[in-house]
């Protein structure tokens, strides 16, 4: 039978200290390898170059943006607001005015423009015009007509014929887009935006309009009361509505779109006794004049 050979008590421990000295040694190697590279991963993505909207010149606060104005660099990432713009957000910042002024070589974020939507003559098409009209609580739908919403345009007028007294509402505009409710130009929230509270406090409304409608508007405002519908999404349909009017004979022929008035009446005629000289003294003669001229 084999025996073998019984070891100290010193050479075990020297065993389990040689053992544990290695397996010490080994962690140690492990966790500064590991803290190295974690520290290179963290230095090398705060040195990361990101391509950014700088200024390309000293420009001043109230200040437009134009196409000279902005200038793509590339600066490390950890040393950037998270807010600043990235070089392909070009059309986001141009037509904006700054809040603050920037040196040459700044870069632009989201807290140097006042606006952070597009200036609305940037969202106009081609041919279009931009034409703000009042409204009231009763007219807007109580404040709930957003920008992006579509509505029909009718035109109240009254008039006036002595004592005759005609209302006549008639349609003046259809589909007509909204482009901002008082100074608020963000359209309807899309999926998976936050929810934001509603102003319904405005008191006007802009609408995207042809050079003729606007012609139209503008005569509309001076002639009577614009009243506002606002068109279901989607809903494309003419109203087909003809001019209904209100009032006795001072809205006869509003049926076809026009309002005709009572013939006026002759103007009252006054006598006026003449004195009239010449070969027979003393003769009188009688003229009867318009009352207006007198």
């Amino acid at each position: 039978m084999l025996q073998f050979p019984k070891l100290s008590s010193t050479w075990l421990l020297a065993a389990l200290a040689l053992a544990a000295g290695g397996t010490a040694f080994w962690a140690t190697q492990r966790f500064l390898a590991d803290s190295s590279a974690g520290v290179r991963r963290q230095w090398e993505a705060r040195y990361a170059l990101r391509p950014v909207l700088v200024a390309a010149r000293d420009l001043t606060a109230g200040q437009t943006l134009v196409d000279g104005d902005l200038a793509r660099r590339e600066m490390p990432a950890g040393f950037l607001p998270s807010t600043t713009l990235a070089a392909t957000d070009v059309d986001r910042a141009l037509g904006q005015r700054l809040a603050v002024s920037l040196r040459a070589g700044d870069p632009v974020g989201e807290a140097s423009l006042e606006a952070r939507v597009p200036a609305l003559s940037r969202r106009l098409p081609e041919g279009s015009r931009a034409v703000t009209v009042p409204v009231d609580q009763v007219s807007s739908q109580a404040g709930l007509v957003r920008p992006g919403d579509r509505v029909d345009l009718m035109l109240a007028e009254e008039r006036i014929e002595g004592a005759e007294r005609c209302v006549v509402v008639r349609s003046l505009l259809e589909s007509v887009h909204v482009l901002a409710t008082g100074q608020a130009t963000r359209e309807a929230l899309g999926p998976g935006e936050a929810q934001v509270d509603l102003d319904t406090s405005y008191s006007t409304i802009t609408l995207d309009v042809t050079p003729e409608q606007a012609q139209q508007l503008a005569v509309g405002l001076r002639l009577g009361e614009l009243i506002p519908m606002l068109r279901g999404a989607g809903d494309e349909a003419p109203t087909g509505l003809e001019a209904l009017g209100d009032g006795r004979l001072a809205c006869r022929g509003v049926a076809r779109g026009e309002v005709e008035m009572p013939a006026r009446a002759a103007p009252r005629r006054i006598a006026v006794d003449v004195l009239v000289g010449g070969r027979q003294p003393g003769g009188f003669a009688r003229l009867w004049v318009p009352e207006n001229d007198l």
